[in-house]
């Protein structure tokens, strides 16, 4: 099996592959703007693999929460490289990249700003995403912040375990399997704005 991951939330973004055993993990030119470092971070992480394009099993976008706009570019170029390579597409949220990079923690959280966090607890097995406020989180919670380094790492674990049970929107969407949708948890700042004066 042949997977291609990207992860565009971070300030710090990346793209990893795999080919059976072997991986691969770029990040993006710190000089280039996301959109800009995207297609040749893929690119180089292909190449690095010596795999094409229509090598790939299938494709994988972190869908967040993270960055607003990093979040778009990310799943868009992953439904649209999907689209035009005909391959099934993987969501995975940064919550279960982080999980899979430190698998023993309670809770997870990103920060959001004033003092509150993006936060998934465990409970039986499952990430149950909340908003809440720093000061109330579990103790032990991990702070993506710091575990950055191992989240490629955690990325491919992830994508190589949605591969095996086949947890992937078709590439046609339909009402069942719609296209790779950001996991914001909250709204834009210009929506917040737009709903204030309506």
């Amino acid at each position: 099996m042949k997977g291609l991951i990207l992860d565009t939330t971070l300030k710090r973004s990346y793209v990893a592959a795999f080919d059976g055993e072997r991986e691969e993990i770029r990040y993006f030119d710190a000089s280039l703007s996301t959109q800009s470092a995207l297609i040749p971070a893929c690119e180089a992480v292909l190449e690095a693999l010596s795999i094409s394009p229509n090598d790939l099993d299938g494709i994988a976008a972190v869908v967040g929460p993270g960055s607003f706009t990093g979040i778009r570019i990310g799943v868009t170029f992953a439904n649209a490289f999907a689209f035009a390579q005909s391959l099934p597409r993987f969501a995975v949220t940064s919550f279960e990249v982080m999980r899979y990079a430190c698998p023993n923690a309670p809770a997870y959280m990103i920060d959001a700003g004033h003092d509150s966090a993006y936060v998934a607890i465990v409970k039986g097995g499952s990430l149950y995403q909340d908003n809440m406020e720093k000061n109330l989180l579990p103790e032990g919670t991990i702070d993506q912040s710091s575990i950055l380094d191992d989240l490629p790492r955690g990325a491919l674990l992830a994508l190589r375990k949605a591969f095996a049970d086949k947890e992937y929107s078709s590439c046609a969407p339909t009402a069942e399997t719609p296209y790779l949708k950001p996991n914001y948890m909250r709204k834009s700042q210009a929506e917040r704005l737009k709903e204030g004066k309506s």
